[in-house]
């Protein structure tokens, strides 16, 4: 027993080398206790195989019937310890997939996730021998059915071979990058989507059939399995395989390697404003000013250049990667990679991103909203000669009000800001005033009686960018208003907006502090991904 506790705390120990005890913080108070579960799983079922093959094969030799009545008791006992293992082996191995590996792509499109699919695949094959061991041959064995302590006793043997496969990939599996910490490469020409979903009455249909297939398939499987009629279990099998590929033909939508890629440029202002560039050079000539395929050469085109607007909401930001850096054979679209690294082709994703939520900016009033995904850009800023923060940081913290002010036309505003200090504290709101273009932020804190806890000192792509979300039109042009106030919830999403100088007297301070602890009051959402993936 002392032994067993000694390897069991040695086995234990094994998690703070791998990847769980590398993980943040946050991270590490479940993932590393479930690495903790999957040792201790994983060594007492593997354990304990060599013994049991071993004992086995002694009753094989001695073949009286007490022997194989305690070949029959072990065992029984055996796949008691092995249903055990194999359901902690399961539960845990779902969380380290979680944390390790996060989703279906970075599993196929990833050399951690192909390794562990090969792990997998050897551990479904474990359990295959072990279901048979334990539904048909334990059973044959107490009935002294000789042949099947010699089939029980080679698969154990087997699975034991198996267990030192997935022993080894898993040291493999230590020493690779994991999968969500890599760029997964997509390798198929389809991937599956809901968008057909979506578009389509008769696939919405179709798809409801096949899922009722797949339930009566199922049930004569279960049927077949439970009553021992082969032809019954085999034609459910065979009709699930028909429904599932059904319902993969009507899902698929064309892919590309990129499709799954995340932008490793962040949803900042100077991307969107490097972005912005970049596109009115080599893009607008086609698509036009603001993405719509209207630009002065699409008359010339023989196909209408695409709405990026329209594009950028609904595909992946690796497909359209794809496309900016390969083109579209047959069309008039070219490939840019060559003339434009990776890091510039993600920034005009994220222009294009911008633009395409732009149109929902442009339903934003003085009132908060039902939740809709306008992403507030990222931005890093200096208030009082403290150190740098940014507006990401802010998220979870407080509720944001974010002012953009023109001297002298936002004076009136700014003062009134002022007195409200104490009450935006006492509502955990974060008060950022920053400068257009034409103002500065030192003039502004002389001007409000030297207050400068609000007054931030940032690049001027910040007001650049956060122009696009101040219009009212999106045809607007560059004529964004001298004076526009966001509120910006703790996801980080904009929420409100007030456009516009008014004094203090307009009641402006009842009607924003009531959207405040409307804000202050609603349940949090989601943070906006860290690649702002659509």
């Amino acid at each position: 027993m002392g032994a067993a506790v000694l390897a069991g705390v040695y086995l234990a120990t094994l998690a703070w080398a791998g990847h769980a005890a590398a993980g943040p913080p946050a991270e590490r108070s479940l993932h590393l206790p479930a690495d903790v579960v999957h040792l201790l799983a994983a060594g007492a079922w593997l354990g304990a195989l060599p013994g049991l093959a071993f004992l086995l094969g002694r009753a094989q030799r001695i073949s009286s019937v007490p022997s194989l009545d305690a070949a029959a008791d072990l065992a029984r006992r055996f796949s008691a310890l092995g249903v055990v293992s194999v359901g902690a082996l399961f539960l845990s191995g779902l969380v380290n997939t979680w944390y390790l590996v996060g989703d279906v792509p970075a599993l196929i499109g990833t050399d951690y996730g192909r390794i562990l699919l090969a792990k997998l695949a050897l551990f479904a094959a474990m359990i295959t021998l072990a279901l048979v061991n334990r539904l048909r041959l334990t059973p044959r064995l107490r009935a002294h059915d000789r042949e099947a302590l010699h089939r029980l006793r080679r698969n154990a043997l087997l699975v034991a071979a198996a267990g030192l496969l997935v022993v080894t990939l898993v040291g493999v599996l230590g020493i690779t990058v994991p999968a969500a910490h890599q760029a997964p490469v997509w390798p198929f020409a389809y991937t599956l989507s809901l968008k057909p979903v979506y578009a389509s009455v008769g696939i919405s249909t179709a798809l409801v059939f096949a899922a009722s297939l797949a339930l009566v398939a199922a049930a004569m499987a279960l049927r077949g399995f439970r009553t021992r009629r082969s032809a019954l279990w085999i034609s459910g099998l065979a009709a699930i395989c028909v429904a599932v590929s059904i319902s993969a033909w009507l899902l698929a939508v064309p892919a590309h390697p990129t499709s799954y890629l995340a932008s490793p440029v962040r949803f900042t202002t100077t991307s969107i404003v490097n972005g912005s560039a970049r596109y009115a050079r080599d893009c607008s000539g086609c698509h036009g000013s603001q993405g719509r395929g209207d630009g002065p050469a699409a008359a010339s085109l023989a196909r209408k250049p695409a709405n990026l607007v329209e594009h950028a909401s609904q595909h992946r930001a690796g497909d359209l990667f794809w496309v900016i850096a390969h083109g579209v054979p047959g069309t008039s679209m070219p490939a840019f990679a060559p003339q434009l690294s990776a890091s510039e082709i993600w920034e005009v994703i994220q222009f294009l991103f911008a633009q395409a939520e732009v149109a929902d900016a442009r339903a934003l009033t003085s009132r908060v909203q039902p939740w809709r995904p306008v992403v507030a850009p990222d931005f890093t800023f200096e208030i009082d000669a403290q150190p740098q923060e940014s507006l990401r940081g802010q998220r979870g913290r407080f509720v944001t009000l974010l002012v953009f002010y023109t001297l002298p036309d936002s004076l009136p505003r700014l003062r009134a800001l002022a007195p409200e200090e104490r009450n935006f504290a006492e509502d955990n709101v974060r008060v950022i005033a920053v400068p257009t273009v034409r103002s500065s932020p030192s003039a502004a804190a002389e001007s409000v009686n030297d207050r400068k806890s609000i007054f931030a000192i940032t690049r001027p792509d910040v007001a650049v960018a956060y122009a696009m979300f101040a219009r009212r039109s999106i045809e607007s042009g560059d004529d964004a208003p001298a004076h526009v106030e966001f509120l910006i919830d703790r996801q980080g999403y904009l929420r409100a907006r007030w456009i516009g100088v008014r004094d203090a007297a307009d009641n402006r301070a009842v009607e924003m502090f009531a959207q405040i602890e409307f804000l202050n009051r609603e349940p949090p959402g989601a943070p906006p991904a860290e690649s702002h993936r659509h």
